[in-house]
């Protein structure tokens, strides 16, 4: 819902018309969909009919762009991106080869210490096999190609990893200490990252910040530019995720190509990732800047929206 008020104020800022259609597999328990001009059902993004249903839709409204908000729509979205521009559809997501690192967490680490970027030891379990004594343990296991937080855990001894269904499937990383950060970017698709914004996270429910403050940490700024230039085929937004240490060494462990969960502090500090997106699609030329409010913080709470004979409705 928040990313929503983002591009309609973006809109309004530029005198321009705007429509949002929202989809989901169950419309009328979103309250994203709720809440978008128009709202329409779709088979999940694994099911075979997902894209031509999406085509559809595009058609029905006249969709100028596609703008995914989950990890799993991703790869999905990439393999077909040029389906959709050939019936004048913009998909906001990045070339399948880079999507397919995002989406590994162990490929995304070997592609990240590539780019010279501080990562936390990582291993997989083939190797934790063979130098467990040279493990630093506890450590943290992941799913290779998890989100929102799900599946990890603290493992103290490689039993605890072995035991594992499917092993083979996990990604291995030393425990970092310090305060986590959450680091949005928009990468200009030749190679830079031109606005780069950090927000320390200091409270996170289910993979999602609630309180958040934004602040200017050179670090960060460092490892986007290095992020960029690897992929510079890249446009959008991105976000990563880190740790930095009391005496401000970073580590960066994952990659979201995508909006962040944590993407409405960013706007509101001056990160205007939405309005750029809408200046390129409406060739308006985008007025980048990296010119946003360090100290502003994002303190969320829980909201309801009501519905009536699948309606919005309002307080009587």
């Amino acid at each position: 819902m928040e990313l929503i008020e983002c591009f309609r104020r973006a809109a309004r800022a530029l005198n321009a018309p705007l429509r949002i259609v929202a989809t989901d597999a169950r419309p009328e328990w979103s309250p994203a969909c709720v809440v978008a001009d128009h709202a329409e059902i779709v088979p999940r993004c694994t099911s075979p009919e997902f894209i031509s249903v999406m085509l559809e839709i595009c058609r029905k409204y006249d969709i100028g762009i596609i703008i995914p908000t989950i990890d799993t729509e991703l790869s999905v979205y990439a393999v077909h991106r040029k389906t959709f521009e050939e019936c004048g559809v913009q998909v906001l997501v990045a070339d399948p080869e880079i999507i397919s690192i995002i989406r590994d967490k162990t490929a995304t680490a070997q592609f990240l210490a590539a780019q010279g970027v501080p990562i936390p030891r990582t291993w997989t379990v083939a190797e934790c096999l063979t130098i467990p004594s040279e493990i630093p343990w506890p450590v943290f296991v992941k799913p290779r190609d998890g989100s929102c937080s799900k599946g990890i855990f603290l493992a103290a001894t490689l039993k605890a990893i072995a035991d594992v269904a499917n092993p083979e499937t996990l990604t291995i990383q030393e425990r970092c200490s310090g305060d986590e950060f959450t680091v949005n970017a928009f990468l200009d698709g030749q190679g830079h990252a031109i606005c780069c914004i950090p927000h320390r996270r200091d409270f996170v429910r289910d993979g999602e910040v609630c309180f958040a403050e934004t602040l200017r940490i050179t670090s960060f700024t460092k490892a986007a530019a290095a992020i960029a230039t690897g992929w510079p085929s890249y446009y959008g937004p991105l976000c990563f995720q880190g740790f930095r240490s009391s005496n401000s060494q970073i580590w960066i462990f994952e990659i979201n190509g995508r909006f962040g969960g944590g993407y409405p502090v960013c706007d509101f500090a001056g990160g205007k990732f939405a309005r750029w997106i809408l200046q390129r699609l409406w060739n308006m030329g985008p007025d980048y800047s990296d010119k946003w409010r360090e100290g502003v913080r994002m303190l969320r709470y829980d909201a309801a929206v009501y519905t009536e004979g699948g309606k919005r409705a309002d307080h009587p």
